[in-house]
């Protein structure tokens, strides 16, 4: 386990250079002249030239790059050319809400799609499978800011309600917290929920025909004792797969419901700075999100081996 370990910590070096390269390019060849937005429509081109030298803009691109690489490999990313903070502390800052929203998406997603997934799939063919497999459907194809207007004008309109604007920790005011939370924690639960379940549903069908469980059933073990004691966990593999991607498409991807719902979390941070040409604060935001994703994915192989003990790395 512990060279299985190393190797894939390992491995990422080369994931990340490559992600990196990636970012850096591609936002060089956005058009847009950060110094250029900073001054504004009157700037004079003396005034552009000094500020651009002096964010090192005006240096080659495999220079930029290699500066960039060099602070990152001494744990700086930089700072925003537009607030001139440091960008490290915002990141983590805002990642702190960002995975606080993803976390309490995912309960609920869970909470959701896991006892509906299992009916759905002991239940095949009847009505309440057919009710769970189109609300799974409807759960894939609706969009995120879809599905948050309509949370946001049902709650406004039918209760009078609207969550609070300012962002509290679950740790400080967890009452307060749930509050601002809520909704939009719900509105991305709802795609979670749509893909567990049916990835859930597909596990326990297969999982249900297997020689083991005729065997169990055989044995004269009650219906509850064949689902949960022994279809479980010889199905949660390819639960735990699709979840843990959910996980790392929802760290990354929360743009949306961010913006929405006004909460300041990585994504929103990463959006202003992309509106903003922050080259630096892009570019740091997308690595650190790349990073968490490639260690939920590890994450995920090390409970492979607890789940089934067969497998070895």
């Amino acid at each position: 386990m512990g060279a299985y370990l190393f190797k894939r910590l390992v491995s990422l070096i080369p994931i990340l250079f490559g992600i990196s390269v990636l970012v850096f390019t591609i936002l060089h060849l956005v058009p847009g002249d950060p110094a250029s937005i900073m001054l504004g429509t009157n700037a004079t081109e003396e005034s552009i030239a000094a500020l651009r030298k002096s964010m090192g803009l005006d240096e080659p691109l495999i220079t930029q790059y290699l500066t960039w690489v060099g602070g990152l490999l001494q744990g700086d990313f930089g700072v925003s050319v537009h607030s001139g903070e440091e960008i490290l502390p915002q990141i983590i800052k805002r990642f702190g809400i960002t995975l606080q929203l993803t976390v309490f998406a995912v309960v609920i997603g869970w909470l959701v799609a896991i006892p509906f997934g299992i009916i759905s799939a002991i239940r095949a063919h009847s009505k309440t499978d057919i009710a769970v497999r189109v609300a799974t459907l409807l759960g894939i194809s609706v969009p995120n800011f879809a599905i948050g207007t309509l949370l946001l004008l049902v709650t406004s309109l039918y209760f009078n309600w609207f969550p609070p604007i300012d962002v509290v920790s679950f740790w400080e005011n967890p009452l307060e917290a749930f509050k601002v939370f809520v909704l939009p924690a719900a509105t991305m639960g709802i795609v979670v929920a749509a893909g567990v379940m049916r990835m859930t549903r597909s596990a326990f069908l297969e999982t249900m025909d297997k020689d083991f469980i005729r065997t169990a059933r055989a044995k004269g073990n009650s219906k509850w004792t064949v689902v949960m004691g022994h279809a479980f966990r010889n199905s949660s593999i390819p639960i735990v797969t699709i979840a843990g991607m959910q996980i790392g498409y929802l760290l990354g991807g929360s743009v949306i419901v961010e913006q929405l719902f006004s909460i300041p979390g990585l994504g929103q941070y990463v959006l202003e700075a992309i509106y903003q040409r922050d080259y630096p604060v892009v570019q740091g935001g997308v690595l650190f999100v790349a990073l968490v994703f490639v260690l939920v994915n590890l994450l995920i192989d090390l409970i492979y081996t607890w789940i089934d003990p067969r497998i070895k790395y």
